[in-house]
């Protein structure tokens, strides 16, 4: 059988490519990132409210009606929520208004969720009350709500798919908050 030169030169390249592409036959294939929605996101933080926790048998602060805010260039994600904040204490009238907050994210091995972390008031309204009462509920009602979104879930990993990353020799690594959701970084394993 007899070849023409531009036929070996094509059988000679796809040989090497071949020989260099079983180089490389140990490393992990697929994709290097994992990419969660924005509306993802929204959905599963609707899904845990309303939230609502009573403290010291005086107040009941409720959060509701969230709105999901990005913010890629703090890496951080914010939610603006309605509160309402009941007194049970005669001739107190309920107080409401909206409260924005940001948090960072971080993975959690042990339960494979993504959980918010270092929760930080943005911006508190108060409804109804003269300045002097409105800052006391800022004060108060800032570290309430700061209680109540510490550590909430906002994605949660089946337990099936980190084992398949693992098996092709990743994990989780860094999560950036990107314009339209977030982005987990996949890490090789050492």
């Amino acid at each position: 059988m007899h070849l023409t030169t531009p036929l070996r030169r094509r059988l000679a390249f796809g040989a090497l490519m071949a020989l260099a592409l079983a180089g490389c036959g140990g490393l992990p294939t697929g994709p290097r990132q994992i990419d969660i929605s924005e509306s993802q996101l929204l959905a599963r933080m609707s899904a845990q409210l309303p939230v609502k926790q009573r403290y010291l048998g005086l107040f009941e602060v409720t959060l509701d009606q969230p709105r999901l805010r990005l913010r890629p260039e703090e890496n951080r994600l914010g939610n603006d929520v309605a509160y309402r904040i009941e007194v049970a204490l005669p001739g107190m009238a309920d107080i409401r208004g909206r409260l924005e907050m940001s948090y960072s994210l971080r993975f959690e091995p042990s339960d494979t969720t993504l959980r918010l972390t270092q929760a930080r008031i943005e911006r508190l309204d108060v409804e109804g009350l003269n300045a002097a009462q409105a800052a006391q509920v800022r004060k108060v009602g800032g570290l309430l709500s700061e209680d109540l979104m510490k550590e909430a879930v906002v994605h949660r990993f089946r337990k099936e798919d980190l084992e398949s990353l693992a098996g092709r020799g990743y994990r989780p690594g860094a999560i950036r908050v990107v314009p339209g959701g977030l982005r987990i970084q996949l890490d090789l394993i050492q």
